[in-house]
């Protein structure tokens, strides 16, 4: 019963006053907030051009990197985009047979929207490059 109290009191507390470092005895916030009805969502993507010119999307897969992880450094990435060259490295030793990078670039992807819903014009803004 003891324990059961204090989850309870905890539980109590991190709704009033805690974070998402509380969790799970706070609201996991990250989920809890709408996006304002007439401003883009924002979604980041990392894409690599090879050296025939094709670009490619980098993902977990082919790069190792999960869009969670350059979105944790996104302001590191910008003040010194030569940090991507380790995603560069990454995709060339899991895609040995493949054209190796020659750019690597995070782009953020802005889906407009208009009373909460798509308007079908998407812009892309290029927040970091990195050529090698």
């Amino acid at each position: 019963m003891a324990v059961t109290l204090v989850v309870v009191v905890l539980t109590f507390a991190g709704t009033l006053v805690g974070n998402d470092f509380w969790f799970p005895f706070a609201p996991f916030q990250m989920f809890a907030i709408a996006d304002k009805p007439n401003e883009p969502v924002l979604v980041l993507r990392t894409d690599g051009v090879d050296t025939t010119g094709k670009r490619i999307v980098l993902d977990e897969r082919n790069a190792g990197v999960r869009r969670a992880e350059i979105e944790a450094q996104i302001d590191r990435f910008k003040a010194d985009p030569s940090l991507l060259r380790s995603v560069q490295d990454a995709y060339a030793a899991r895609n040995p047979g493949k054209p190796p990078l020659v750019e690597v670039d995070i782009v953020e992807v802005q889906h407009h929207l208009r009373n909460a819903q798509p308007t079908g014009v998407i812009t892309e803004v290029v927040l970091a490059r990195w050529k090698s």
